[in-house]
């Protein structure tokens, strides 16, 4: 409609129509732009909202994770500590040969973590991290993220030698008991160390014993291991 009107102001001639109808068509163009823009915006807010809402939940997942593990991972030294001890000292755990057998099982076991980034690595590779206008903020997950990821990737995909060596010179009856009894995992986030009774007698744990330090490379590899 203004550009029929300014069509005909032009005609007739009319100056100060023609102003008027002019600065409203560049007004309304403007506008046009601007709330094209806005809601621009408005929409990447949301869309940075919820990707942020995403980031917290990944977070909290890892946090659960690590707050975990500083449970399970004391528990693997003080068992290695406490095989290293019998081994250096022949003293057994408790005066127990079977627990002293199972110091020296469970001084293998390992849970390896990684980062729940899924998030993220989706937000890099689409380039929508500028969507997170904090640049704080932003720098501070990259740098979480490259910390733990590869930062630690080599430390928790570590198999030690030790791992093959002990549960290689441990009896099936040892061994599946304390997977059974001795060990629980109600779901992959969660995994458990427990005390548990012996399903063979003492001479035999003892024996196990005697089998693990006639290795000469077990003792130094769980001493490496467990520093």
């Amino acid at each position: 409609m203004i550009l029929r009107h300014l069509s005909q102001s032009l005609k007739d001639q009319n100056w100060t129509a023609i102003w008027i109808e002019f600065v409203l068509l560049v007004a309304g163009v403007f506008l046009g732009i601007q709330v094209s823009n806005w809601n621009a915006a408005r929409a990447d807010d949301a869309r940075a909202q919820a990707y942020v809402g995403r980031i917290n939940a990944n977070l909290q997942t890892d946090l659960l994770s690590i707050q975990r593990r500083e449970v399970f991972w004391p528990q693997v030294i003080a068992y290695g500590k406490a095989a290293i001890h019998y081994a250096e000292t022949g003293e057994r755990v408790d005066g127990s040969a079977w627990k002293t057998v199972l110091a020296f099982y469970q001084a293998s076991q390992l849970w390896q973590w990684g980062p729940s980034d899924s998030t993220y690595q989706e937000m890099r590779s689409g380039g929508e991290l500028g969507l997170i206008r904090d640049e704080k903020f932003r720098d501070a997950l990259g740098q979480y993220y490259l910390e733990s990821g590869s930062g630690v990737d080599y430390l928790f995909k570590l198999q030690p030698e030790y791992r093959k060596l002990v549960r290689g010179l441990t009896p099936s009856v040892a061994a599946d008991h304390i997977w059974a009894k001795c060990w629980r995992q109600p779901q992959v986030s969660e995994q458990y160390l427990l005390d548990c009774d012996s399903p063979i007698s003492e001479a035999e744990a003892q024996a196990i014993l005697e089998g693990y330090l006639k290795d000469q490379n077990l003792l130094p590899e769980l001493r490496f291991w467990v520093a």
